[in-house]
């Protein structure tokens, strides 16, 4: 580092705007190349690139999205229990409310842990918009049948990740989201 009049080390701020443009650019890389990954195992159905996405996300992405999900837009949590372990568990999905039905697209298709977790139970709580929305019932649809019903920032969503599937909700209780 350079040295000040008296010796002292001066603090320089090209040096870290240059560190910090450098770190910005390799998460910015880093960032495209993992959903340009996601959107390929999405759309090829490949197996082991879908298992890689989903670890991935439930490992790393998903404890990040989860506090931030459910408040407003499309992002949600589905608050479920083990279906072994009877442990309370959290996962961030995107989800639309229309009438009585909560929809949440399936990217991943229907082998997901939680998916199992809340068709072993029958019901879950959803947290979506501020609220907190008991639901059950759990019916796994074909996506074609309730797009018609998905705003279309959400269609274009389930287009592009190419979801072939959705599962439908009832909502039973709707009741103010906890603080």
């Amino acid at each position: 580092m350079p040295q000040g009049p008296a010796g002292r080390e001066v603090f320089d701020m090209r040096r870290l705007a240059k560190t910090l443009l450098v770190t910005l650019g390799v998460v910015v890389v880093i960032k495209i190349a993992i959903d340009a990954l996601r959107i390929w195992s999405w759309r090829s159905r490949n197996p082991r690139a879908l298992h890689l996405v989903k670890r991935f996300n439930k490992h790393v992405e998903n404890p990040i999205r989860v506090r931030f999900a459910g408040r407003s837009g499309l992002t949600a949590i589905v608050h479920h229990v083990g279906r072994r372990s009877e442990k309370p568990y959290v996962t961030p999905v995107i989800a639309y409310q229309s009438q009585q039905d909560v929809i949440i697209p399936l990217p991943y298709g229907t082998d997901v842990d939680w998916l199992r977790n809340l068709r072993a139970a029958g019901q879950a709580v959803v947290n979506l918009e501020g609220r907190s929305l008991q639901v059950n019932g759990p019916v796994v649809v074909d996506i074609d049948d309730v797009v018609d019903l998905l705003p279309a920032s959400m269609v274009f969503a389930v287009r592009t990740n190419g979801a072939r599937e959705a599962l439908r909700l009832r909502v039973s209780d709707p009741t103010p989201a906890p603080a």
